[in-house]
C-alpha cells in the first residue's frame, strides 16, 4: 500500500507535467498578430470517438502575443440557458474592464428552450461570436461541424491561461487534440463545499441539545422532534427532516448513502462503488440507503413534496423555521437567504454540523464506518465559454476571457476595481474593503457589479481571495458562508483532506457522459434509462411495504437491462479508467484514508 507522501509525490509529477461574463488579456496590449478566425477543422469522429484527450497542442500554432487594444472591439455574447442579462459597461466592474480592454460585449440568453433555440442556430449557420454552454451534445455537435475556434491557435507564451488552467485539465477538455472552450470555475486545488446538515437551532434547545456524532444520532433526533410534536414560534408544524427538495430523489438518498462511507454517486444515477461504473440500483450500497430513505419516510419524517415542491416552497419552509433538520446547500444563503430570513423572523437559526455544532463531523457516518467522503471537485469546472469561427477578431476575445480567469480578474468580479469598495491591497495581493463585505446594500453590491461577470471565472482565484478579505474582518462581521467554506469544507492538503467530509480534488469522473452520443441508439437508451429513475426513485422511496419497494426496483433493473444498462456502464467504466491513467491516481484508492 502507497503512503500519503507517495500520493503526493503522484500529483506534484502530474501537475508539474501537466502545468457570468467578463474581460481577458494575457498581459497588456502591444502589436502581436491576431489567429484567423477560422481555425476548428471539422472532425469525421463520432461524438463517442471525440473525447479522447489527446495533446492539446499537437499540430497547432498558437499566437505571437496579445492583440492591440487601440481599436475599438465589439463581440456578442449567448448564453445557453434561461435566465437574465444585464447591459455591459453600467456597472464598475464591467466599465473597467471596458476600459482596460477597449471592448464592449453583448450579451443575451432565451426567454425559455434554450436548447431548441441554440439548435436552430446552429442549423441556420446563425451563430454569435461567444456560445456559454454545458459539455454535452451541441457543444460536440460545433466540435464536429467546425464551428468553434480552438484555444490553442490564440495562446501564446507566457501566457496567464497556462497559469490558471492545467494542462491536464486542457487535456481533459480536448477534443481531437483541440480545445474548444474556456472553462468557467476550472480549479487546481479543492476549495469550498455545499451539501450540508443543519439542525433547527431552538429545536436542538428544547431536545436537549443531543450528541449527534452518527447518521443513527440525528435518525433518532428526527424521531424525537416527531414524538415530542415540537413547533415554530408561530405555531407552525415542522417536519423532522427536509432533505433539499428535488423531482428524482437524489438528495435523498445520496445523504444516507455518503453516511455509509461509499464513493460519491455520479451523474445522479450512476454508482462507482468497486471501481466500476454501474447504474446505482445494481449497488447492493445503494439499495440498502435507499431502503432506510424509505424506512424514514415510513416513519412519517419527510413529506412526499420533497419531491413536487417548487424551489421557492421549499425555501419558505426553512425561512419559516419548519425543518428540524434539513440536508441542503448551505451557501445558498448567499441568494435566497434562508437562514438570515428565519434569524430576522423570530431570532432563530440553522446551526451546521462541523461549525456551530463543533463537535459533530460534517457528515455523520452510520454505525461502523470509519471515513465518510467530502464532495468531489474536478479541475475541469462547470461549462465552457467557446468562441466561435464568427468572431472577427477571436484574440481580442481570448484576451479578455483569459484576463478575467486572473486572481486580479477575480477581485474586479468578486469587488469591482480599486477606489470602489476597496482601496489598496496587503502583502499577498488581496484587496483591502474599505467596509465589511456583510455590510454592503443590496445597492452597493449592484453598482460595484459584484459577482456579477463570473463568466469565466476560476474557483481557486476567487475562493482563495475571498477567504483572505474575510479574515481581514473583524469576527462579528465575517461571512457565514465564506466561514464555512474556508474553515470547514476547504482542506489544508486538496487531495489527502485531514478530515472526512472535506472537499477533495479528482477529475477521474469527468466526461463520461461525453463518450456516448445522445442521438446514437445507445444514447437513447440512455435517455431512457435516466428517465425512468426519475420517475420510479422516489416512488422507490415512498413505497408503502417491501413487497412493493422490491418489485419497483426489480421493474427498474429490468427496464434497464432491455436498454443495454451494462454496454453503457462498460463504456463508462473505461472512460474513468482512462481518467485515472491521465490523472495519475484514483481518490478513491486505499491509501487515501486520511488516517492510514
Amino acid at each position: 500500500m502507497k503512503s500519503r507522501n507517495s500520493l503526493l509525490k503522484a500529483l506534484a509529477a502530474v501537475m508539474a507535467a501537466s502545468m457570468i461574463l467578463t474581460v481577458a488579456g494575457c498581459g497588456g496590449g502591444g502589436n502581436s498578430s491576431t489567429a484567423e478566425s477560422s481555425t476548428s477543422s471539422k472532425t469525421e469522429s463520432s461524438a463517442a470517438e471525440s473525447t479522447d484527450g489527446g495533446d492539446a497542442s499537437s499540430e497547432v500554432t498558437g499566437s505571437s502575443g496579445p492583440d492591440d487594444t487601440t481599436e475599438h472591439y465589439e463581440f456578442d455574447a449567448y448564453y445557453s440557458y434561461q435566465g437574465s442579462v444585464k447591459p455591459w459597461g453600467e456597472d464598475a466592474a464591467s466599465k473597467y474592464m471596458n476600459e482596460k480592454f477597449n471592448i464592449t460585449l453583448n450579451y443575451s440568453c432565451p426567454e425559455a428552450d434554450a436548447d431548441s433555440k441554440l439548435n436552430l442556430m446552429i442549423s441556420s449557420d446563425d451563430l454569435p461570436d461567444v456560445i456559454i454552454l454545458d459539455r454535452n451534445a451541441n457543444w460536440l455537435k460545433l466540435i464536429n461541424l467546425g464551428k468553434l475556434v480552438d484555444i490553442n491557435t490564440l495562446k501564446y507564451e507566457g501566457c496567464s491561461f497556462d497559469e490558471d488552467i492545467l494542462e491536464s485539465t486542457q487535456k481533459l477538455l480536448s477534443v481531437n487534440g483541440g480545445l474548444y472552450g474556456i472553462p468557467n470555475w476550472a480549479r487546481k486545488g479543492a476549495t469550498g463545499g455545499n451539501m450540508s446538515w443543519m439542525v433547527n437551532h431552538d429545536v436542538y434547545e428544547q431536545l436537549g441539545s443531543p450528541e449527534l456524532k452518527t447518521l443513527e444520532d440525528l435518525h433518532q433526533f428526527m424521531l424525537d422532534a416527531k414524538d415530542k410534536g415540537v413547533k415554530t414560534s408561530d405555531d407552525q408544524s415542522i417536519f423532522p427532516w427536509l432533505p433539499r427538495q428535488d423531482d428524482n430523489g437524489f438528495h435523498t438518498v445520496s445523504a444516507i448513502y455518503r453516511s455509509y462511507g461509499h464513493p460519491n454517486l455520479i451523474d445522479t444515477y450512476w454508482s462507482q462503488a468497486d471501481n466500476d461504473v454501474k447504474l446505482a440500483v445494481y449497488d447492493d450500497n445503494y439499495i440498502a440507503a435507499l431502503k432506510l430513505a424509505n424506512q424514514w419516510y415510513k416513519e412519517g419524517l419527510f413529506p412526499e413534496t420533497t419531491y413536487t415542491d417548487s424551489n421557492d416552497q421549499f425555501v419558505e419552509k426553512l425561512a419559516n423555521g419548519r425543518a428540524a433538520v434539513t440536508y441542503y446547500d448551505f451557501s445558498q444563503d448567499d441568494t435566497n437567504h434562508f437562514r438570515t430570513l428565519l434569524q430576522e423572523k423570530d431570532g432563530n437559526t440553522y446551526d451546521l454540523l462541523g461549525w456551530e455544532l463543533k463537535d459533530s463531523p460534517i457528515y455523520p457516518a452510520a454505525d461502523g464506518v470509519d471515513y465518510v467522503y467530502g464532495e468531489e471537485g474536478g479541475t475541469v469546472g462547470w461549462n465552457v465559454n467557446c468562441i466561435t469561427t464568427k468572431a472577427e477578431n477571436p484574440q481580442r476575445i481570448f484576451d479578455l476571457y483569459s484576463w478575467m480567469l486572473t486572481k486580479d480578474g477575480s477581485i474586479n468580479m468578486m469587488y469591482g476595481p480599486e477606489g470602489g469598495l476597496w482601496e489598496g491591497k496587503d502583502d499577498e495581493g488581496n484587496p483591502i474593503l474599505k467596509k465589511p463585505e456583510e455590510e454592503l446594500t443590496s445597492d452597493e453590491k449592484n453598482a460595484a457589479g459584484c459577482w456579477f461577470w463570473s463568466q469565466p471565472a476560476h474557483s481557486d482565484n476567487v475562493d482563495l481571495t475571498k477567504y483572505a478579505v474575510n479574515e481581514q474582518q473583524p469576527e462579528e462581521s465575517r461571512s457565514w458562508v465564506i466561514s464555512i467554506q474556508d474553515h470547514v469544507f476547504t482542506p489544508e492538503d486538496s487531495i489527502h483532506p485531514a478530515i472526512p467530509g472535506q472537499k477533495f480534488l479528482t477529475d477521474e469522473n469527468t466526461g463520461l457522459s461525453l463518450e456516448i452520443d445522445p442521438n446514437d441508439d445507445l444514447g437513447m437508451a440512455r435517455q431512457a434509462i435516466t428517465d425512468e429513475c426519475k420517475m420510479r426513485i422516489p416512488q422507490i422511496i415512498m413505497a408503502s411495504d417491501d413487497a412493493t419497494f422490491d418489485k419497483l426496483v426489480q421493474d427498474l433493473k429490468d427496464f434497464a437491462e432491455s436498454n443495454q444498462v451494462h454496454d453503457i456502464e462498460k463504456i463508462y467504466t473505461d472512460k474513468r479508467a482512462s481518467n485515472i491513467e491521465l490523472q495519475g491516481y484514483t481518490a478513491y484508492q486505499d491509501y487515501y484514508d486520511a488516517k492510514k
